[in-house]
């Protein structure tokens, strides 16, 4: 069992993790009206199982945004804050293996991503603040749910429909138990 939670992605799932890389910031950048440069103002980086500290693996989760500040560059007189979209292979691994569905690791990419990503905009606007009591973070992550469903709408992509269908499974799961 210790193996399974050490499992990482390999190379033909990291190239999945491109496309879905690709698909999630083109379609929270549409509904958000962000232009390549504006990502900029909201700078995030994404690491996979394999380029994590042990304090930023979940045994649950199969995402999460850590807030983080760089030191500062050249001339700066302070660093700058910026989000860091830690993937939890094993977890998501865990989700496809359990579904018995290999097909579902790309949609489930997709969604995690985007909703990662919804997450670090809404962060970077102000919209929502990184630091909240486990009550606003609940009404949050199911805000930031619906938003990833409409966001991820009009997207034809086979299997994301169950992905989202498994996501609502998940809601009834008490509060910090979800998936992400």
């Amino acid at each position: 069992m210790a193996m399974k939670l050490r499992r990482r992605f390999a190379q033909s799932e990291m190239a999945l993790l491109s496309q879905a890389m690709e698909v999630a910031e083109e379609r929270v950048s549409d509904y958000f009206h962000l232009s390549g440069t504006s990502w900029r103002r909201h700078p995030y980086e994404v690491r996979t199982r394999a380029q994590l500290m042990p304090p930023e693996v979940s045994s649950q989760a199969l995402a999460q945004v850590l807030k983080l500040r760089r030191p500062p560059l050249g001339r700066e007189y302070r660093g700058k804050d910026f989000f860091r979209i830690c993937l939890q292979d094993h977890n998501l691994l865990g989700v496809v293996r359990r579904e018995g569905a290999a097909e579902l690791l790309l949609p489930l990419l997709v969604y995690v991503l985007a909703h990662e990503m919804v997450h670090v905009v809404r962060f970077g606007r102000f919209q929502h603040l990184f630091e909240a009591d486990e009550p606003e973070r609940a009404r949050e992550e199911a805000l930031v749910h619906g938003l990833s469903r409409e966001i991820l709408r009009p997207v034809r992509l086979p299997h994301l429909e169950r992905v989202l269908e498994l996501y609502e499974a998940q809601t009834t799961l008490e509060p910090g138990r979800s998936w992400c």
